[in-house]
């Protein structure tokens, strides 16, 4: 098998990657802005929540999140806020196009208020079949995309 980093090192490989990479990331994107009536940026806003909490959680596999499936409840401890800031600094977004994501978001009960700045996944979304259901998506999307990539390794 051929190590990750030789793959982009070649032209043909490094192109294949970079296209199979955008249609996952815009697969995922389109499965989840269901969840926000169509809304792209809040949509994306809602991943960077999701991104924040996740970071923390999956880097020191805290409550071991690596092996829980995708149907079993995130641990609510894990459900870390991040700041209307950050989440204008991660997405590009005003203060002000954020405030208003973030009030959509909240009367979709997908993200919660945390203290007077901090924002967190909800604990309602964080155990929705929703929430499992897009998970799951994300993994064939990926398991799709990483196929495809070991297509092109034997020549496919």
């Amino acid at each position: 098998m051929v190590h990750w980093q030789e793959m982009l090192t070649t032209p043909k490989m490094a192109r294949a990657v970079s296209q199979y990479s955008i249609e996952y990331v815009m697969r995922f994107f389109m499965k989840g802005r269901i969840l926000v009536g169509n809304d792209f940026d809040a949509a994306l806003v809602l991943f960077a929540v999701q991104v924040h909490v996740g970071q923390k959680a999956f880097r020191t596999n805290e409550s071991g999140v690596r092996t829980m499936a995708f149907s079993e409840r995130f641990p609510d401890e894990l459900l870390v806020p991040v700041t209307r800031a950050d989440l204008a600094a991660i997405t590009g977004f005003s203060l002000q196009i954020i405030r208003r994501k973030v009030e959509k978001l909240e009367k979709l009960g997908l993200i919660r208020r945390v203290g007077r700045h901090g924002i967190a996944i909800s604990h309602e979304f964080a155990a929705s079949p929703e929430r499992a259901e897009l998970m799951a998506f994300n993994h064939r999307a990926l398991f799709k995309m990483l196929g495809q990539f070991d297509e092109l390794q034997k020549g496919g």
